[in-house]
């Protein structure tokens, strides 16, 4: 039975970094392929502060299947960012490249902050699997 792929967002890499149960169970779930977008590289890193947490960061990303940017990823992101910014909603550069790269793979995302992507069109996410 072949592994079903899913985008994790990056705050479920951070929990999990930090020792939380529910992300770590996430991440150990035998029955999923775990891939991270380009970003989630760049967020984990920039928020690596010292010599030994970007070793340990170093070592998460080896472990999981990273999806490059690609002109299809960026051109999305432009769109979604012209689609979904707007005076009352502010959507971040890096969610947007998140959400991107989970429409053009058709990958699901999963994250623990839905409310940042749950009305972005044609984005499929996922429910915590526990």
């Amino acid at each position: 039975m072949a592994k079903e792929l899913i985008i994790v967002d990056t705050c479920v890499l951070i929990r999990a970094f930090r020792k939380d149960r529910e992300a770590s169970l996430i991440l150990q779930k035998s029955q999923l392929q775990i891939a991270i977008s380009a970003i989630t590289t760049l967020e984990l890193y920039f928020g690596a502060k010292t010599v030994a947490k970007k070793n340990i960061v170093k070592q998460l990303v080896g472990s999981y299947y990273s999806i490059p940017l690609s002109p299809a990823i960026s051109e999305k992101a432009v769109q979604l960012m012209h689609d979904y910014v707007s005076g009352n909603r502010v959507v971040s550069v890096p969610d947007c490249l998140i959400a991107a790269t989970s429409i053009i793979t058709g990958f699901p995302l999963l994250t623990f902050n839905t409310r940042d992507f749950e009305f972005i069109e044609g984005l499929q996410l996922l429910e915590r699997p526990f």
